[in-house]
């Protein structure tokens, strides 16, 4: 029971950071919030607002708060290029804290209740082609970010697979959204419509690659 101590304290723990955000979302906190006094102070704090909205990317999947929101949220307030540069230094430290975490407290006990054989198969590629695995996965943008990196964690992905391929897969969404983020300064300009169309190839080309790829599988078969 002793062994299973860490992975419960992990289960508790995102049990508590979805109560919380359920709770601030009853209680209407952030209709409270001023977007434009918090983007107004941290544009004025230069290199420094750029920091904090790298450590609040970086501890944002401890409290589960969704990743397009605030990466979208930081093309607004620091523009397209600066955006994405902290986006993917954000994101990217916020992904290795989620695999450390996983890998820390919950890969032993997860290791003791693995038994499918699907699982069991899956958790074998990982660890042969993980790099690749991870890749695909970052690139497509229907699969959950925090997901990959805890599930990541649970699995045999080497670490440094898993590193080089978060930070390289994450680099095309980041510069997608921190555009279409940084256009939401002046909407229905051409940068804000040729934002619309980078984000919609962003979301339809993966569909179409997954759909290809599943006909393939079903005619080799």
């Amino acid at each position: 029971m002793a062994r299973s101590k860490p992975l419960w304290l992990l289960i508790s723990w995102f049990g508590i950071a979805v109560i919380g955000l359920l709770i601030l979302k009853w209680t209407g906190v952030w209709k409270h919030v001023d977007l434009n006094w918090l983007t107004r102070w941290l544009r004025d704090l230069g290199p420094l607002g750029g920091l904090l909205y790298i450590l609040a990317y970086t501890l944002r999947p401890l409290v589960l708060f969704p990743a397009t929101p605030l990466t979208l949220y930081g093309g607004y307030v620091f523009g397209a290029f600066w955006g994405t540069v902290y986006d993917i230094i954000g994101a990217g430290a916020g992904a290795l804290l989620s695999f450390y975490i996983t890998r820390r407290w919950g890969r032993g006990s997860f290791q003791r209740i693995l038994r499918s054989p699907k699982l069991l198969s899956f958790d074998q590629k990982a660890e042969e082609k993980g790099f690749m695995v991870v890749l695909y996965m970052r690139l497509m943008p229907f699969f959950p970010f925090d997901g990959i990196s805890y599930g990541a964690g649970l699995s045999k992905i080497r670490f440094w697979d898993y590193t080089w391929a978060t930070f390289i897969g994450i680099i095309p969404g980041a510069i997608v959204y921190n555009v279409f983020g940084a256009s939401l300064n002046d909407i229905w300009s051409w940068k804000f419509l040729g934002a619309v169309a980078m984000y919609a190839v962003f979301a339809i080309v993966p569909l179409i690659i997954k759909k290809r790829q599943g006909r393939k599988v079903r005619q080799a078969a």
